[in-house]
Protein backbone atom coordinates (compact mmCIF):
# COMPACT_ATOMS: atom_id res chain seq x y z
CA UNK A 1 0.00 0.00 0.00
CA UNK A 2 2.55 2.86 0.85
CA UNK A 3 4.87 1.65 -2.21
CA UNK A 4 1.91 3.34 -4.17
CA UNK A 5 1.28 6.45 -2.12
CA UNK A 6 2.42 9.76 -3.83
CA UNK A 7 1.33 12.64 -2.70
CA UNK A 8 0.27 16.14 -1.20
CA UNK A 9 -1.70 19.11 0.04
CA UNK A 10 -0.95 21.99 2.61
CA UNK A 11 -2.62 25.06 3.78
CA UNK A 12 -0.95 27.81 2.90
CA UNK A 13 -2.72 31.33 4.32
CA UNK A 14 -3.50 33.75 1.87
CA UNK A 15 -2.14 36.76 3.76
CA UNK A 16 0.99 38.60 2.72
CA UNK A 17 1.76 41.32 5.37
CA UNK A 18 3.03 44.90 3.54
CA UNK A 19 5.15 46.63 5.20
CA UNK A 20 7.46 49.98 4.29
CA UNK A 21 11.42 49.66 4.38
CA UNK A 22 13.51 52.21 3.79
CA UNK A 23 16.12 50.93 2.06
CA UNK A 24 18.34 54.40 1.21
CA UNK A 25 19.92 53.43 4.77
CA UNK A 26 22.80 50.99 3.26
CA UNK A 27 20.35 47.40 4.15
CA UNK A 28 20.09 45.25 1.11
CA UNK A 29 17.30 43.00 1.71
CA UNK A 30 18.44 41.31 -2.46
CA UNK A 31 21.98 40.54 -0.33
CA UNK A 32 20.21 39.20 2.46
CA UNK A 33 18.07 36.87 0.67
CA UNK A 34 20.50 35.86 -2.06
CA UNK A 35 22.52 34.88 0.97
CA UNK A 36 19.98 32.95 2.91
CA UNK A 37 19.17 30.78 -0.05
CA UNK A 38 22.53 30.31 -1.61
CA UNK A 39 23.17 28.72 1.72
CA UNK A 40 20.42 26.64 1.28
CA UNK A 41 21.09 25.51 -2.18
CA UNK A 42 25.19 24.49 -0.52
CA UNK A 43 23.63 22.21 2.03
CA UNK A 44 20.60 20.57 -0.61
CA UNK A 45 24.01 19.72 -2.89
CA UNK A 46 24.64 16.92 -0.25
CA UNK A 47 21.07 15.86 0.40
CA UNK A 48 19.28 12.54 0.34
CA UNK A 49 16.83 12.54 -2.22
CA UNK A 50 13.33 11.17 -1.74
CA UNK A 51 10.53 10.13 -3.57
CA UNK A 52 7.12 9.70 -1.16
CA UNK A 53 7.65 5.99 -1.62
CA UNK A 54 11.32 5.87 -0.59
CA UNK A 55 10.53 8.19 2.76
CA UNK A 56 7.53 5.34 3.43
CA UNK A 57 10.10 3.26 2.94
CA UNK A 58 13.05 4.41 5.50
CA UNK A 59 10.34 5.16 7.81
CA UNK A 60 9.17 1.68 7.94
CA UNK A 61 12.80 0.31 8.15
CA UNK A 62 14.39 2.80 10.88
CA UNK A 63 10.82 3.66 13.34
CA UNK A 64 11.45 1.92 16.55
CA UNK A 65 7.98 1.45 17.42
CA UNK A 66 7.19 0.20 14.56
CA UNK A 67 10.10 -2.50 15.12
CA UNK A 68 8.45 -3.19 18.51
CA UNK A 69 4.90 -3.48 17.08
CA UNK A 70 6.60 -6.54 15.22
CA UNK A 71 8.44 -8.27 18.00
CA UNK A 72 4.56 -8.09 19.23
CA UNK A 73 4.00 -10.56 16.38
CA UNK A 74 6.77 -12.60 17.12
CA UNK A 75 5.62 -13.27 20.89
CA UNK A 76 2.34 -13.62 19.80
CA UNK A 77 3.35 -16.51 17.49
CA UNK A 78 5.83 -17.95 19.73
CA UNK A 79 3.04 -17.60 21.80
CA UNK A 80 0.75 -19.99 19.26
CA UNK A 81 3.40 -22.54 19.38
CA UNK A 82 3.81 -23.12 22.36
CA UNK A 83 -0.26 -23.74 22.89
CA UNK A 84 0.05 -26.15 19.99
CA UNK A 85 2.91 -28.26 21.30
CA UNK A 86 0.25 -29.02 24.43
CA UNK A 87 -1.74 -31.39 21.51
CA UNK A 88 2.09 -33.49 22.34
CA UNK A 89 2.88 -36.28 24.85
CA UNK A 90 4.38 -34.82 27.74
CA UNK A 91 6.91 -37.42 28.95
CA UNK A 92 8.92 -37.30 32.27
CA UNK A 93 11.17 -39.63 34.21
CA UNK A 94 12.35 -39.80 37.70
CA UNK A 95 15.42 -41.40 39.37
CA UNK A 96 16.03 -41.60 42.63
CA UNK A 97 18.52 -43.60 45.66
CA UNK A 98 18.06 -43.19 49.32
CA UNK A 99 19.78 -44.20 52.91
CA UNK A 100 17.51 -45.68 55.94
CA UNK A 101 19.05 -45.83 59.15
CA UNK A 102 17.11 -46.44 62.48
CA UNK A 103 18.15 -47.70 65.88
CA UNK A 104 20.98 -50.43 66.31
CA UNK A 105 19.88 -52.06 62.54
CA UNK A 106 22.01 -51.95 59.80
CA UNK A 107 21.82 -48.64 56.89
CA UNK A 108 19.68 -49.71 54.30
CA UNK A 109 19.48 -48.46 50.67
CA UNK A 110 16.78 -48.43 48.10
CA UNK A 111 16.09 -46.67 44.78
CA UNK A 112 13.64 -46.72 42.13
CA UNK A 113 13.51 -45.40 38.78
CA UNK A 114 10.29 -44.59 36.06
CA UNK A 115 9.53 -43.01 32.66
CA UNK A 116 5.65 -41.69 32.62
CA UNK A 117 3.60 -40.29 29.53
CA UNK A 118 0.45 -38.42 29.14
CA UNK A 119 -1.38 -37.43 26.32
CA UNK A 120 -4.47 -35.16 25.86
CA UNK A 121 -7.01 -37.57 23.54
CA UNK A 122 -9.80 -35.06 23.67
CA UNK A 123 -9.40 -32.06 25.25
CA UNK A 124 -11.97 -29.51 23.51
CA UNK A 125 -10.85 -26.46 25.50
CA UNK A 126 -7.24 -26.92 24.14
CA UNK A 127 -8.06 -26.96 20.90
CA UNK A 128 -10.44 -24.03 21.23
CA UNK A 129 -7.13 -22.17 22.46
CA UNK A 130 -5.64 -22.99 19.74
CA UNK A 131 -7.61 -21.21 17.33
CA UNK A 132 -8.19 -18.43 20.11
CA UNK A 133 -4.24 -17.73 19.57
CA UNK A 134 -4.59 -17.65 15.96
CA UNK A 135 -7.03 -14.72 15.95
CA UNK A 136 -5.13 -13.14 18.19
CA UNK A 137 -2.11 -13.38 16.27
CA UNK A 138 -4.27 -11.98 13.03
CA UNK A 139 -5.27 -9.43 15.75
CA UNK A 140 -1.69 -8.22 16.31
CA UNK A 141 -0.97 -8.09 12.62
CA UNK A 142 -4.27 -5.71 12.20
CA UNK A 143 -3.14 -3.60 14.92
CA UNK A 144 0.56 -3.14 12.74
CA UNK A 145 -1.23 -2.36 10.04
CA UNK A 146 -3.58 0.22 11.58
CA UNK A 147 -0.32 2.08 12.62
CA UNK A 148 1.50 2.04 9.51
CA UNK A 149 -1.83 3.48 7.89
CA UNK A 150 -1.69 6.05 10.38
CA UNK A 151 1.99 6.75 9.47
CA UNK A 152 1.51 6.85 6.22
CA UNK A 153 -1.43 9.05 6.11
CA UNK A 154 1.34 11.74 8.50
CA UNK A 155 4.26 11.29 6.11
CA UNK A 156 1.51 12.39 3.41
CA UNK A 157 0.52 15.05 4.93
CA UNK A 158 3.88 16.44 6.00
CA UNK A 159 5.11 15.68 2.59
CA UNK A 160 2.50 17.58 0.81
CA UNK A 161 3.01 20.20 2.76
CA UNK A 162 6.67 20.45 2.11
CA UNK A 163 5.73 19.79 -1.96
CA UNK A 164 3.12 22.72 -2.00
CA UNK A 165 6.40 24.99 -0.26
CA UNK A 166 8.61 24.08 -3.04
CA UNK A 167 6.42 25.45 -5.35
CA UNK A 168 4.92 28.73 -3.87
CA UNK A 169 8.97 28.97 -3.43
CA UNK A 170 9.72 28.78 -6.95
CA UNK A 171 6.66 31.34 -7.78
CA UNK A 172 7.77 33.54 -5.21
CA UNK A 173 11.33 33.69 -6.31
CA UNK A 174 9.94 35.14 -9.54
CA UNK A 175 7.86 37.84 -7.87
CA UNK A 176 10.95 38.95 -6.09
CA UNK A 177 13.01 39.11 -8.89
CA UNK A 178 10.16 41.19 -10.95
CA UNK A 179 9.24 43.51 -7.63
CA UNK A 180 13.55 44.50 -7.33
CA UNK A 181 13.16 45.54 -11.12
CA UNK A 182 10.00 47.18 -10.35
CA UNK A 183 12.02 48.80 -7.70
CA UNK A 184 14.69 49.80 -9.45
CA UNK A 185 12.76 51.18 -12.22
CA UNK A 186 10.91 53.19 -10.08
CA UNK A 187 13.57 54.37 -8.46
CA UNK A 188 14.88 55.51 -11.94
CA UNK A 189 11.83 57.48 -12.86
CA UNK A 190 11.26 58.89 -9.23
CA UNK A 191 14.43 60.41 -10.18
CA UNK A 192 13.73 61.85 -13.51
CA UNK A 193 10.73 62.94 -12.15
CA UNK A 194 7.91 60.67 -14.24
CA UNK A 195 6.47 59.16 -10.95
CA UNK A 196 5.56 60.66 -7.41
CA UNK A 197 7.46 59.54 -4.65
CA UNK A 198 4.72 58.11 -2.67
CA UNK A 199 4.78 55.61 -5.98
CA UNK A 200 8.11 54.67 -5.45
CA UNK A 201 7.36 53.98 -1.97
CA UNK A 202 5.12 51.83 -2.56
CA UNK A 203 6.82 49.89 -5.51
CA UNK A 204 9.85 49.45 -2.16
CA UNK A 205 6.67 48.52 0.00
CA UNK A 206 5.68 45.67 -1.95
CA UNK A 207 9.55 43.96 -2.68
CA UNK A 208 10.01 44.13 1.14
CA UNK A 209 6.55 42.44 1.45
CA UNK A 210 7.24 40.37 -1.18
CA UNK A 211 10.68 39.26 0.44
CA UNK A 212 8.96 38.40 3.73
CA UNK A 213 6.59 36.27 2.10
CA UNK A 214 9.41 34.13 0.52
CA UNK A 215 11.34 34.11 3.91
CA UNK A 216 8.20 32.71 5.64
CA UNK A 217 7.70 29.97 3.00
CA UNK A 218 11.30 28.73 3.33
CA UNK A 219 10.78 28.89 6.72
CA UNK A 220 8.12 27.00 6.91
CA UNK A 221 9.39 24.70 4.26
CA UNK A 222 12.35 23.95 6.83
CA UNK A 223 9.97 22.87 9.53
CA UNK A 224 8.11 20.93 7.76
CA UNK A 225 11.17 18.60 6.68
CA UNK A 226 11.85 18.67 10.12
CA UNK A 227 8.91 17.09 11.28
CA UNK A 228 8.99 14.95 8.35
CA UNK A 229 12.48 13.41 9.05
CA UNK A 230 11.32 13.08 12.94
CA UNK A 231 8.08 10.95 11.71
CA UNK A 232 10.89 8.83 9.24
CA UNK A 233 13.01 8.34 12.19
CA UNK A 234 15.86 10.01 10.44
CA UNK A 235 18.74 12.26 12.19
CA UNK A 236 17.45 16.59 11.58
CA UNK A 237 20.31 17.69 10.77
CA UNK A 238 20.97 15.14 7.99
CA UNK A 239 19.93 16.93 4.99
CA UNK A 240 17.04 15.71 2.86
CA UNK A 241 15.51 16.91 -0.47
CA UNK A 242 11.94 15.59 -1.51
CA UNK A 243 11.32 14.85 -4.91
CA UNK A 244 7.61 16.79 -6.53
CA UNK A 245 5.59 14.46 -8.70
CA UNK A 246 5.10 15.80 -12.49
CA UNK A 247 2.14 17.75 -13.38
CA UNK A 248 0.78 14.40 -15.43
CA UNK A 249 1.00 12.60 -12.41
CA UNK A 250 -1.12 14.91 -10.79
CA UNK A 251 -3.60 15.29 -14.03
CA UNK A 252 -4.30 11.67 -14.13
CA UNK A 253 -5.44 11.51 -10.39
CA UNK A 254 -8.02 13.07 -11.39
CA UNK A 255 -9.77 9.71 -12.80
CA UNK A 256 -11.46 8.65 -9.72
CA UNK A 257 -13.64 5.10 -8.98
CA UNK A 258 -17.27 5.25 -8.40
CA UNK A 259 -18.31 5.74 -4.72
CA UNK A 260 -19.71 1.87 -4.59
CA UNK A 261 -16.48 0.46 -5.97
CA UNK A 262 -14.45 2.73 -3.56
CA UNK A 263 -16.96 1.82 -0.26
CA UNK A 264 -16.21 -1.89 -1.15
CA UNK A 265 -12.66 -1.90 -1.08
CA UNK A 266 -12.70 0.29 2.23
CA UNK A 267 -14.79 -1.83 3.72
CA UNK A 268 -12.46 -4.72 2.82
CA UNK A 269 -8.89 -3.16 3.51
CA UNK A 270 -9.07 -0.77 6.13
CA UNK A 271 -7.18 -1.99 9.47
CA UNK A 272 -9.96 -0.58 11.23
CA UNK A 273 -12.88 -2.74 9.45
CA UNK A 274 -10.42 -5.82 10.03
CA UNK A 275 -9.56 -5.02 13.56
CA UNK A 276 -13.41 -5.01 14.88
CA UNK A 277 -13.73 -7.95 12.98
CA UNK A 278 -11.23 -10.05 14.70
CA UNK A 279 -12.39 -8.79 17.80
CA UNK A 280 -16.24 -10.00 16.91
CA UNK A 281 -14.25 -13.57 15.80
CA UNK A 282 -12.25 -13.44 18.87
CA UNK A 283 -15.54 -13.22 21.14
CA UNK A 284 -17.40 -15.92 19.07
CA UNK A 285 -14.33 -18.17 20.09
CA UNK A 286 -14.45 -17.36 23.51
CA UNK A 287 -18.03 -18.65 23.72
CA UNK A 288 -16.69 -21.56 22.01
CA UNK A 289 -13.43 -21.69 24.70
CA UNK A 290 -16.31 -21.59 27.64
CA UNK A 291 -19.00 -23.95 26.64
CA UNK A 292 -15.69 -26.47 26.78
CA UNK A 293 -16.82 -26.44 30.37
CA UNK A 294 -19.67 -28.59 29.47
CA UNK A 295 -17.75 -31.54 27.99
CA UNK A 296 -15.70 -34.11 29.15
CA UNK A 297 -12.18 -34.59 28.55
CA UNK A 298 -10.17 -37.64 27.71
CA UNK A 299 -6.74 -38.54 28.52
CA UNK A 300 -3.91 -41.45 28.37
CA UNK A 301 -1.23 -42.35 30.28
CA UNK A 302 1.62 -45.15 30.33
CA UNK A 303 4.65 -45.68 32.69
CA UNK A 304 7.06 -47.88 33.42
CA UNK A 305 9.47 -48.23 36.48
CA UNK A 306 11.41 -50.33 38.34
CA UNK A 307 13.27 -50.88 42.36
CA UNK A 308 15.28 -52.36 44.18
CA UNK A 309 15.94 -52.30 48.00
CA UNK A 310 19.66 -53.24 48.67
CA UNK A 311 22.42 -53.73 46.56
CA UNK A 312 22.46 -57.26 47.25
CA UNK A 313 21.38 -59.05 43.22
CA UNK A 314 21.10 -55.67 42.15
CA UNK A 315 20.52 -56.69 38.56
CA UNK A 316 17.68 -59.00 39.46
CA UNK A 317 16.16 -56.97 41.69
CA UNK A 318 15.37 -54.53 39.41
CA UNK A 319 14.77 -57.27 36.79
CA UNK A 320 11.93 -58.20 39.23
CA UNK A 321 10.22 -55.27 40.32
CA UNK A 322 9.87 -54.24 36.28
CA UNK A 323 6.63 -53.30 35.77
CA UNK A 324 4.75 -51.52 33.89
CA UNK A 325 1.05 -49.41 33.14
CA UNK A 326 -1.44 -47.78 30.74
CA UNK A 327 -4.34 -46.19 31.37
CA UNK A 328 -7.42 -43.92 30.34
CA UNK A 329 -8.82 -41.24 32.26
CA UNK A 330 -11.90 -39.23 31.69
CA UNK A 331 -13.22 -36.38 33.35
CA UNK A 332 -16.51 -35.23 33.77
CA UNK A 333 -17.72 -31.85 34.76
CA UNK A 334 -20.95 -32.14 36.76
CA UNK A 335 -21.64 -28.98 38.72
CA UNK A 336 -18.69 -26.01 39.11
CA UNK A 337 -21.04 -24.30 41.70
CA UNK A 338 -22.37 -22.59 37.81
CA UNK A 339 -18.84 -20.94 36.78
CA UNK A 340 -19.42 -22.52 33.23
CA UNK A 341 -22.89 -20.99 32.75
CA UNK A 342 -21.75 -17.67 33.96
CA UNK A 343 -18.71 -17.65 31.39
CA UNK A 344 -21.16 -18.65 28.80
CA UNK A 345 -23.47 -15.81 29.96
CA UNK A 346 -20.48 -13.24 29.75
CA UNK A 347 -19.07 -14.44 26.75
CA UNK A 348 -22.93 -13.94 24.80
CA UNK A 349 -22.55 -10.62 25.90
CA UNK A 350 -19.05 -9.81 24.57
CA UNK A 351 -20.37 -10.94 20.98
CA UNK A 352 -23.25 -8.60 21.14
CA UNK A 353 -21.16 -5.50 22.25
CA UNK A 354 -18.48 -6.81 19.69
CA UNK A 355 -21.44 -6.60 17.09
CA UNK A 356 -22.11 -2.62 17.93
CA UNK A 357 -18.59 -1.99 18.00
CA UNK A 358 -17.98 -3.70 14.25
CA UNK A 359 -21.66 -2.08 13.23
CA UNK A 360 -20.16 1.48 14.75
CA UNK A 361 -16.79 1.19 12.84
CA UNK A 362 -18.54 0.58 9.40
CA UNK A 363 -20.72 3.50 9.72
CA UNK A 364 -17.31 5.24 10.74
CA UNK A 365 -15.60 4.11 7.67
CA UNK A 366 -18.59 4.84 5.77
CA UNK A 367 -18.84 8.38 6.56
CA UNK A 368 -15.58 9.06 6.20
CA UNK A 369 -15.07 7.79 3.15
CA UNK A 370 -18.35 9.26 1.25
CA UNK A 371 -16.68 12.28 3.02
CA UNK A 372 -13.42 12.22 1.60
CA UNK A 373 -15.24 11.47 -1.81
CA UNK A 374 -17.24 14.70 -2.05
CA UNK A 375 -14.02 16.86 -0.94
CA UNK A 376 -12.49 15.17 -3.89
CA UNK A 377 -15.27 15.88 -6.33
CA UNK A 378 -15.34 20.31 -4.85
CA UNK A 379 -11.55 19.82 -5.02
CA UNK A 380 -11.51 19.15 -8.72
CA UNK A 381 -14.13 21.61 -9.27
CA UNK A 382 -11.92 24.46 -7.09
CA UNK A 383 -8.64 23.26 -8.96
CA UNK A 384 -9.38 23.38 -12.32
CA UNK A 385 -11.40 26.98 -11.23
CA UNK A 386 -8.22 27.85 -9.90
CA UNK A 387 -6.40 27.13 -12.41
CA UNK A 388 -8.01 29.23 -14.89
CA UNK A 389 -8.13 32.30 -12.88
CA UNK A 390 -4.77 32.40 -12.19
CA UNK A 391 -3.72 31.86 -15.82
CA UNK A 392 -6.04 34.83 -16.29
CA UNK A 393 -4.51 37.03 -13.46
CA UNK A 394 -1.06 35.53 -14.91
CA UNK A 395 -1.72 37.53 -18.25
CA UNK A 396 -3.57 40.72 -16.93
CA UNK A 397 -0.23 41.68 -14.61
CA UNK A 398 1.92 40.79 -17.58
CA UNK A 399 -0.20 43.54 -19.36
CA UNK A 400 0.01 45.56 -16.55
CA UNK A 401 3.66 45.23 -16.24
CA UNK A 402 4.01 46.12 -20.12
CA UNK A 403 1.65 49.75 -19.17
CA UNK A 404 4.19 50.46 -16.27
CA UNK A 405 7.41 50.41 -17.68
CA UNK A 406 6.25 52.36 -20.40
CA UNK A 407 4.41 55.32 -17.81
CA UNK A 408 0.69 54.46 -18.60
CA UNK A 409 -0.15 53.37 -15.28
CA UNK A 410 0.50 54.38 -11.91
CA UNK A 411 2.10 52.01 -9.18
CA UNK A 412 -1.19 51.86 -7.27
CA UNK A 413 -2.75 50.05 -10.23
CA UNK A 414 0.48 47.61 -10.97
CA UNK A 415 -0.21 46.88 -7.26
CA UNK A 416 -3.31 46.02 -7.18
CA UNK A 417 -2.98 43.64 -10.11
CA UNK A 418 0.03 42.05 -8.83
CA UNK A 419 -1.83 41.73 -5.12
CA UNK A 420 -4.38 40.17 -7.00
CA UNK A 421 -1.92 37.44 -8.95
CA UNK A 422 -0.95 36.72 -5.77
CA UNK A 423 -4.17 35.90 -4.10
CA UNK A 424 -4.95 33.88 -7.11
CA UNK A 425 -1.69 32.04 -6.92
CA UNK A 426 -2.13 31.14 -3.30
CA UNK A 427 -5.34 29.63 -4.16
CA UNK A 428 -4.25 27.73 -7.24
CA UNK A 429 -1.51 26.13 -5.13
CA UNK A 430 -3.85 25.38 -2.37
CA UNK A 431 -6.40 23.66 -4.48
CA UNK A 432 -4.26 21.98 -6.49
CA UNK A 433 -2.20 20.55 -3.13
CA UNK A 434 -5.91 20.00 -1.58
CA UNK A 435 -7.02 17.80 -4.02
CA UNK A 436 -4.14 15.79 -4.51
CA UNK A 437 -3.95 15.21 0.30
CA UNK A 438 -8.06 14.40 -0.90
CA UNK A 439 -7.36 11.78 -3.79
CA UNK A 440 -4.67 10.09 -2.16
CA UNK A 441 -6.14 9.59 1.48
CA UNK A 442 -9.12 7.85 -1.12
CA UNK A 443 -5.99 5.46 -2.39
CA UNK A 444 -4.76 4.74 1.57
CA UNK A 445 -8.96 3.94 2.32
CA UNK A 446 -8.95 1.47 -0.33
CA UNK A 447 -5.79 -0.39 0.30
CA UNK A 448 -4.29 0.82 -2.84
Amino acid sequence: MAAKIYLFILSLSKGFCQFTLNLSKGFSLSLLLSLSFISATAQSQDSVRFTFAECVEYAFANSYERQSMLLDVNQQEETLRGVKLQQTPSVSASLGESLHHAGNEDASYSGNASIGMNIDLMNFSLYRNIESQKLYLERVKHQNAQYDQNLVISILRNYVTIIGNMELIKYQKQIVETSRQQMEQGETKYKAGAILESDYLLLQSQYASNVTSLVESQSSLDNSLIELKVLMSMDATKPLTVIAPTDEFINDFKVTPNLDYALEQSRKNMPQMKLSESSLDIARQDLKIAKTGYIPTIGANASISTSHRDYNNFGKQLDDNFSQSVGISVSIPIYDRSQTQSRVRKARLSIEQAELDRLQTEKEIVNTVVQNYTNIQSAISKYDASTMKYNAWQKTLAVYQTRFKVGSITAVDLLQQENNYLSALYDYIQAKYNFMLQRQLLNIYMGE
